[in-house]
């Protein structure tokens, strides 16, 4: 899943946006349950159309018979009728956004059944019942025959329609300036892992181990000292490369992370004991985030102690689509100063790329992340 093929949004000034652009009238008709309807929105959109509706036909009254009890009359009929109905719509979309056990099909058809059964309700109840409350004075009209009724079922109908057609349009909408918004903060955090690989970089205690751990080497064992030089070289040439993208393979986050911990190695000996256990087929194919395997490595070292007496074992492991990095915990009494910004960068870039968190288990002997292997 690479940061390209993250959906891009495009977002308009107008009420709607461009949300008729990509969606056609099918694609208007169906459910559309996002993870948080707007419903101040809809609450506003609502009334906006009722209040309009109602207008429109009292005008339109007003002006065909210059009747004005019974434009009045229609038009507040209406105005209950697109009131009520728009806010059944509402309340039952709220009520199948909840139900994520329910298929999306069988969703729909549960939907429309119950919004046409409602709106043909409410359409009977301001048609008949209404008036009854009011006093004011209606036309019954007599059916002799059932296709007397359709022209009625097909204003209920079609009115109730564009109701729902109207809250899908803002439903849309939201969920474009949504993704739109997910997809600058995904840059914002693939900009601030490339800042914190430059603070990496140029992070003048690291750097001064290095160098001090060279010149030691090469005054004690030079062969030693060329292979801690080597694994120096490879791992500030991945730090200063642009990769571009949000993921990486894990091969290739492995063999970064691989050139730390063989510098670690060097410098605490058997203090620092590592396996790793992955699949080949799976470090040669699937991804996680950009820069996410180095980081958890580097905090087991930075947070714990490490001594012959009590060496730190790291496992980086996969089970059941997850890479397990664990360690014994042994945490140190004096701890190194941290941003505290790593594990946090990790989680918001695991919520934007596939909605769900890193997992993070500890007790008094184990400290385990577990991030989600993704596919391209």
């Amino acid at each position: 899943m690479n940061n390209s093929n993250v959906k891009r949004a495009v977002y308009s000034e107008s009420p709607f946006g461009t949300a008729l652009d990509n969606f056609s009238f099918h694609n208007l008709m169906m459910v559309t349950m996002p993870d948080q309807i707007p419903v101040k929105s809809l609450i506003r959109l609502n009334w906006m159309v009722s209040i309009m509706a109602s207008i429109v036909i009292f005008a339109f009254l007003i002006t065909l018979t210059e009747d004005f009890s019974k434009a009045i009359n229609s038009g507040f009929q209406a105005f209950l009728f697109f009131t009520l109905a728009s806010f059944i719509n509402l309340l039952l979309l709220r009520i199948f956004q909840k139900q994520r056990g329910v298929s999306e099909s069988s969703a729909n058809r549960k939907f429309y059944a119950l919004s046409y059964s409602a709106s043909l309700t409410i359409g009977i109840l301001t048609r008949i019942i209404y008036p009854a409350f009011t006093g004011m004075p209606i036309e019954v009209e007599r059916f002799d025959d059932l296709e007397d009724y359709l022209p009625s079922l097909l204003s209920v109908f079609t009115l109730n329609t564009l109701i729902l057609i109207l809250q899908n349009l803002v439903i849309i909408q939201q969920k474009k300036i949504k993704s739109e918004i997910e997809n600058l903060q995904l840059k914002a955090a693939a900009s601030e892992t490339n800042n914190l690989l430059l603070r990496q970089q140029i992070h003048p205690h690291f750097l001064f181990n290095s160098l001090n751990a060279i010149k030691s080497l090469y005054k004690i064992d030079p062969r030693q000292g060329e292979d801690y030089l080597v694994h120096l070289a490879n791992f500030l040439r991945v730090t200063i490369s642009n990769q571009g993208t949000s993921t990486a393979l894990i091969k290739n986050e492995l063999d970064f992370c691989l050139d730390y911990l063989a510098m670690q190695k060097i410098r605490f000996g058997i203090a620092l004991n590592y396996s790793i256990q992955i699949d080949e087929q799976i470090i040669r194919t699937r991804y996680i985030p950009y820069f996410s395997l180095q980081p958890l490595v580097e905090n087991v070292i930075k947070h714990n102690d490490l001594t012959e007496d009590s060496p730190i074992e790291i496992r980086i492991q996969e089970v059941e689509g997850y890479l397990c990095i664990s360690n014994n915990f042994q945490p140190r009494k004096y701890k190194e100063p941290s941003t505290g910004h790593g594990l946090s960068n990790l989680s918001e870039r695991y919520r934007l790329l596939v909605g769900e968190d890193i997992h993070i288990e500890r007790d008094d002997s184990l400290f385990l992340v577990r991030i989600k292997i993704l596919e391209r």
